[in-house]
This record gives C-alpha cells, structure tokens and sequence, in this order.
C-alpha cells in the first residue's frame, strides 16, 4: 500500500485523506492536534508542529511515504522542503519560498505573452502608496495572505489609511502592502489546474460571483464558467506559460483571473487547491475527474492526465447565503425541494463576510446533469445578489 504524509490538518487535509482512502492509499498527517479537523479521517495522526521539521523528517524516512502535500499557504515551503530532502515530487525549494508572494508573482509573469497585469507597486506606507503611480481607486491587499484576507478598494487618497490600517490588521506582515489598479468591468474566474514536471492541465475553469467593494468577498461560484471554447482554449495557453514563469511546475493551482474586453488579467496565483469547495467536491461534480486524487498522484509520481473528452460537461456551484445575499434567503430555505440540490448547510445566523470562509456560513451545493437549473439564472446572469 502506498503512504501519502499531509502537512497541516484543517479541511483541505480532510479531503486529501477522504480521496487517498478512495485510492487505497495510506495517510500520515502531521499538526498540532488542536483543531486539527482531519484527524478523526487519516490513517495516522502525528500531534507535532508543521514548523518542526526536523522531528516531521525523522517520522518520515522511518515511515517511508511515496508522496507529500501541503494543504494550505501556511505548509507550501515547508512541503517543498521535506519533499527534496525525501526525494519526492513537489515544488522546487526556492520557488516555493517566495511563490505566495503576490507582488513577486507579477513581477515574474509581467512579460508572458497574452497576460494582462493592473499598475501594481510594493509601497509600505502612505506616502509610498500615494506616490506610486498607480491611481485610484485603487486596492490594496497583504503580499502573502489567501482567502481576500486584507484585501481593501480604496477609492481616494483620503481613505489611505484607514485601508492600511485594515491591510495590517489581517496580515502577519505588517510592513509591506500590494498596491494594484482597481480593474472594473469584467467577470472573475479562477482557474483549475494541476500540473507535473512542468507541463499544466486545465481541468475548469469556475465562475464568481463577488461582492464587490469594499473587500470583494466572493460569495458564489458555478462551473463551468460561461465562457466561449476558444476563449478557454486561450486561457489555458496563456496559464500554460504563466506557471512556468511563476515556477508552479508540480501540484495543484487555484488561478484567479479577470477577463475584460477578451483580455485575461491575472489577479494571484494560490499554489495549492482552490477552496470554498471549488477543487472539491465542485470541480468532480462538474467534470467527473477526481481533483484532489489527480494532485495525490503528481505527488507520488504516477500522474495520469485526464483525458479531455472524457471530461464530464455537467454543472455545479456553491451559493453562499449572507447578509450580502438576501434575494438568496427564500431559495436557502427550499432547496433541497429541488433534485440539484447536493448538499445544504444551516447555521442559522446570517452573517457578513470580509473574506473567503465556508466554515460556519450558511450555504447550499448543487449539481446538474440536465443544464443550468432555472431557479440559479439569476446568479448565472451575473446578478448583484
């Protein structure tokens, strides 16, 4: 039996163990048994800190694990680290370092052929912010949080502060800020591929729907995403490049993007699943290829790309229901009426999000074999909900 190590153990940890399980496969997860949600799901729980590596290499060698994944920003170059030490495939070291950095990210893909970028510029207070050139309105986000966290529109000079103010307060870097040209027009999509020594697969691509300013929270997502072939197949080259630019050349990555005009802009690149379910189980509702079991197999070296016409053109999305989407509450309330309904969360209380979380929201996943439900055209449509 092959033996997979997962670093970290909230969600994502959970669902890589559900899916090894699936595939027979052996799992050793490693994190501070407080809070660790995928324990009760893993073959072996090992209560050390994801920061001390030494003792997690020493468990390692004696196990003798064919793969290694990280599960969040948080376990990305501590992954790449023991996977070069163990022999295993994962990111290069180096890259892996720096590759939650958004700015260098922009700075490394600037040049890629058919990606679009905003004015961006690193700035550390006000006075550098003001002067940077790029505009306003404008946003400005932390340089290595996930998940919208710290990510603030900041429509004039005046609002400066109590921005970064916000910026800070989100951030474990208080120091540094992204500063980026407010793009408006255009839709939001992220980008789902998995890639294995350097070449990528595009496996969906998931539309948003977002909130908009000021922290443009992202509160549903449908795939596949309502987008031409050709502009797919477009997307698809240009990210192709772009990853090897950014030296994402093993593993999963969540690509964000906005397309405006036809043009494709990147907006960051997250080197592990995408979360709020896209990578799971939404994207294997959506195309029947089993994501998470794709990315375990790139880390155990006996990846199998997916046959594209074998993909499944089926649809699904998650609708988050909040204070941001009231016209949602009367169809919360009914959903599982209806036979898209896959799954529904009830927590009560609606709440506001500031940024991306699906732990303790109220929502509903839904998927379909027969078109695009009519009850959910209002969010197909793009609408303010």
């Amino acid at each position: 039996m092959k033996k997979l190590a997962i670093i970290g153990a909230q969600r994502m940890a959970k669902h890589y163990a559900i899916n090894a399980r699936e595939m027979g496969v052996e799992t050793y997860c490693f994190a501070w048994d407080q809070g660790a949600v995928a324990k009760e799901f893993v073959d072996h729980f090992y209560p050390i800190s994801i920061f001390d590596t030494d003792k997690i290499l020493a468990e390692l060698n004696n196990i003798g694990v064919d793969g290694i994944v990280s599960t969040s920003e948080l376990t990305i170059a501590i992954v790449a680290e023991l996977a070069e030490k163990l022999n295993l495939i994962s990111l290069d070291p180096e890259v892996a370092k720096v590759v939650t950095d958004k700015y260098r990210n922009r700075c490394a893909t600037k040049d890629v052929p058919g990606l679009k970028h905003p004015k961006f510029a690193c700035v550390k207070d006000i006075d550098e912010a003001r002067m940077s050139g790029v505009g306003f309105p404008c946003i400005l986000k932390p340089l290595s949080e996930g998940g919208k966290r710290g990510v603030i529109v900041v429509r004039s000079e005046s609002e400066l502060p109590t921005a970064l103010e916000y910026s800070a307060r989100e951030s474990k870097r208080k120091d540094v800020f992204l500063q980026e040209e407010f793009l408006s027009g255009g839709k939001e999509y992220s980008v789902e591929t998995l890639s294995f020594r350097g070449k990528s697969y595009m496996i969906q691509v998931t539309e948003k729907i977002t909130s908009g300013p000021p922290h443009c929270v992202e509160l549903g997502h449908f795939q596949p995403a309502d987008l031409p072939m050709e502009t797919k197949a477009r997307i698809e080259e240009v990210l192709g490049r772009a990853l090897v630019a950014a030296g994402i050349t093993n593993g999963p990555c969540h690509t964000e993007i906005k397309i405006i005009n036809g043009e494709i802009y990147l907006i960051e690149f997250n080197a592990r699943p995408g979360g709020d379910f896209i990578s799971y189980p939404l994207t294997e509702l959506s195309t029947g290829y089993p994501y998470l079991k794709g990315a375990i197999q790139i880390a155990m070296g006996d990846f199998v790309p997916p046959e594209k016409e074998k993909l499944k053109p089926d649809y699904a999305g998650v609708c988050f229901v909040t204070k941001q989407t009231p016209l949602l509450i009367p169809l919360f309330e009914k959903c599982q009426q209806y036979q898209w309904c896959w799954s529904k969360n009830s927590v009560g209380e609606m709440s506001e999000l500031q940024h991306n979380n699906c732990d303790g929201v109220n929502h509903f996943i839904w998927k379909s074999s027969d078109g695009f439900p009519k009850e959910l055209e209002l969010i197909r449509a793009g609408a303010q909900i």
